[in-house]
């Protein structure tokens, strides 16, 4: 591990699911440990829309996470949205910056330099939250900013408009636009495996969470309002619940314990 990872630590986020075991989560994994042995690791383990968790599944990742230090596994029987498996991967991460990731990423060494010395080197230049290579399929995210926003809306009970949510209303905070840094050595496959439980919108996203945005939570502004992510400037008309309210007050006083 760097000299920056030691003084400055971060954790790593993984979302994953049954489909993309073999294929990306194990390769990404050993990617992870072997740039960084000892960096902390939460895997947020997706369950099925549909039917029940399947048990050669769960052994196997279990086995297979099991074989690395500092890797720590949460796991949902049954499906949860992405936004709910990025707040309690956030939750569940001991540092103060975490990095989130898609399963289906490849992390890159060459000519001595790995994608974490990259990471590390935008970490120490640039504060708070950022996008890498202007993409939320990997980010980092500020605790503290996370918690001022609000967490990612898990009304959005399935896949997209998390990322496009959070960013319009971390401009209503702050009053900038989440940053992009562009960092080597990553790659992002995009891979369109799904799990085949819950109804389709756009590629891999689900039809609810679009329209949970565009017909409930937001409209299209007549006057005024703001883009974003989304296609066009629009107005808030749904407010947002108080989510892990006492979260602040942990992270205040775990100290004193």
């Amino acid at each position: 591990m760097s000299e920056f990872s030691v003084q400055n630590p971060y954790s790593v986020v993984i979302t994953t699911f049954d489909k993309r075991f073999e294929t990306y989560l194990v390769p990404l994994l050993a990617q992870i440990k072997a740039q960084r042995p000892d960096i902390e690791v939460i895997v947020t383990i997706n369950g099925p829309a549909k039917g029940a968790f399947d048990e050669d599944y769960r052994s196997n990742i279990l086995s297979y996470i099991s074989k690395f230090p500092q890797v720590f596994p949460t796991m949902f029987p049954s499906f949860q949205s992405l936004a709910k498996l990025w707040n309690r991967g956030a939750l569940t991460a001991s540092h103060h910056r975490v990095l989130i990731l898609n399963d289906d990423l490849e992390l890159k060494s060459e000519n001595g330099s790995c994608f974490f010395d990259l990471l590390e080197i935008a970490l120490a230049k640039n504060t708070g939250t950022f996008k890498i290579n202007g993409s939320f399929s990997h980010f980092i995210l500020d605790k503290q900013e996370l918690i001022e926003v609000g967490f990612f809306d898990e009304r959005l009970l399935g896949l997209g408009e998390e990322d496009g949510d959070f960013y319009w209303r971390f401009y209503k905070k702050y009053k900038k636009e989440i940053p992009s840094v562009d960092i080597d050595l990553i790659d992002n496959v995009q891979s369109d495996l799904a799990d085949d439980g819950y109804t389709k919108g756009i590629r891999t996203a689900s039809k609810f969470n679009r329209d949970f945005i565009q017909n409930q939570k937001y409209k299209i502004a007549l006057l005024g309002g703001y883009r974003g992510m989304f296609d066009k400037k629009v107005n808030q008309i749904l407010e947002d619940e108080k989510q892990y309210p006492y979260e602040s007050f942990y992270l205040k006083n775990k100290d004193k314990l």
